[in-house]
């Protein structure tokens, strides 16, 4: 059991790098959504991205652990802990923040593991020790929340399109 959470949670700390690629492949493509809003509205756009990669994850998760022919037991306790493991990461951008440990490379470093909220921050210059842990508190919420929905084999997307394709139904015409 404890291999399966050290295995997620390495896991996620690969879905947080590839959701800072996706990141920056966005700023590329949406610069001009930063020149025009700045970079709040460009936060919104890439925070809903990240929060739908680790609820995915979550979800995936508990979905496979939740079938009644499992033999493991499902636990949300469990893809907590898995999600504490990249938690890690920001208690160390605290301890060195906290401690004034931190230089302009710790700076630069935290800027780009949490450039997907960037324009939340009140400053883009430096993120205070708040903000790091509730950024860090994401993944654990988001991951969490994810594999519970998913224990009950719940889909927000199936529902969605069930009802579109349920209206399309309704909608033809019939040939009498």
């Amino acid at each position: 059991m404890f291999k399966i959470i050290i295995k997620k949670g390495i896991k996620f700390i690969g879905t947080h790098i590839i959701s800072l690629a996706v990141t920056v492949f966005l700023v590329m493509i949406l610069s001009w959504l930063i020149e025009k809003w700045g970079f709040f509205a460009f936060s919104v756009v890439t925070s809903v991205i990240y929060f739908a990669l680790f609820y995915s994850d979550g979800w995936n998760w508990g979905r496979l652990e939740g079938r009644p022919y499992n033999e493991i037991k499902e636990s949300p306790l469990r893809a907590l802990k898995a999600s504490l493991i990249p938690s890690i990461i920001p208690l160390i951008f605290t301890i060195l923040s906290a401690t004034n440990i931190s230089n302009p490379i710790t700076t630069v470093i935290i800027k780009l593991w949490y450039f997907p909220f960037i324009g939340f921050y009140n400053s883009q210059e430096n993120i205070s020790l708040k903000e790091i842990l509730l950024s860090g508190a994401v993944l654990p919420v988001i991951t969490t929340i994810g594999y519970f929905i998913g224990t009950k084999n719940f889909s927000l997307l199936e529902k969605i399109s069930f009802r579109k394709r349920k209206s399309k139904q309704n909608s033809k015409p019939s040939n009498s």
